[in-house]
């Protein structure tokens, strides 16, 4: 029997590098960030063979037809060699908290698997809690831009667990939350016979905000300096009249003719 063709070895720069590239260690928080930025690496130096099991062991030993005493394998040699350069790598990759829980895998595919099964439960009890955070979300006082801001924060967090929503899930809970002075808003989205996006409807609720503001300002300072002037003018004549009613009188008593009468 033939040896089998060994895999091609990685170079010993490929640990340093994957250190510079992916610099985010798992934690319980971010595991498709990790996932994504992991699988990109391994599958761009063709590693990833090692842990989606399409590069399985091959035997330790072979048998020559010749001998009967078993010999080692050199591609198995290889394939150790190899599958352990990407075992480290995945170790390196992970934080304390959870590298205290896969510390027993002994092969790369072991270790991904382990990931796996940890932090699907972990994801799938995260996509309850934000579903129902969502469905109790209420504007409140805040601006229509920090609320969409906060379901848009929600909405990434259920979709970085490898479930996204999808536009009509957003834009439901999004209108959901908006409150009574949005009713008549709500109403004419929810009759509409085309469907809205997410974005579309941020743009729509900011138009209609500004309304509001604009509907809602007091009515009293547009025609406040009118009012004043009307003040301003009505007490100029009062002193006017006082003034006239007097010259009138002192001219009726005194006549003026352009000299001082002396008095007797």
């Amino acid at each position: 029997m033939a040896e089998l063709s060994s895999p091609p070895t990685p170079s010993s720069s490929i640990t340093s590098s994957f250190s510079h590239i992916v610099t985010t260690k798992l934690t319980t928080e971010n595991y498709l960030l990790w996932k994504v930025q992991t699988t990109a690496y391994l599958r761009g130096q063709d590693l990833f063979s090692f842990v989606d099991g399409s590069s399985p062991s091959p035997p330790e030993f072979i048998s020559p037809s010749d001998n009967i005493i078993p010999k080692l394998n050199l591609a198995f040699l290889a394939w150790r060699r190899t599958d352990q350069l990407v075992l480290s790598i995945l170790f390196s990759s992970l934080s304390e908290s959870v590298l205290t829980h896969v510390l027993s895998s002994t092969t790369a595919r072991q270790l991904w698997n382990s990931i796996f099964s940890m932090f699907s439960s972990h994801s799938q009890a995260k996509d309850f809690q934000i579903s129902f955070q969502l469905a109790n979300l209420s504007r409140g006082e805040q601006t229509i831009s920090d609320y969409f801001g906060k379901v848009r924060h929600l909405a990434d967090s259920i979709a970085s667990n490898g479930s996204p929503l999808s536009d009509k899930e957003l834009v439901t809970y999004l209108l959901n939350g908006l409150g009574p002075s949005y009713e008549f808003f709500v109403l004419s989205i929810t009759t509409r016979t085309e469907p809205i996006s997410f974005n579309e409807l941020y743009q729509l609720l900011l138009i209609h905000e500004t309304r509001l503001s604009h509907n809602t300002k007091p009515a009293q300072s547009s025609f406040e300096p009118s009012v004043n002037l009307t003040t301003a003018n009505r007490d100029q004549r009062g002193r006017n009249f006082f003034r006239g009613g007097r010259q009138g009188r002192s001219r009726g008593r005194y006549p003026y003719n352009g000299r001082v009468s002396p008095q007797i």
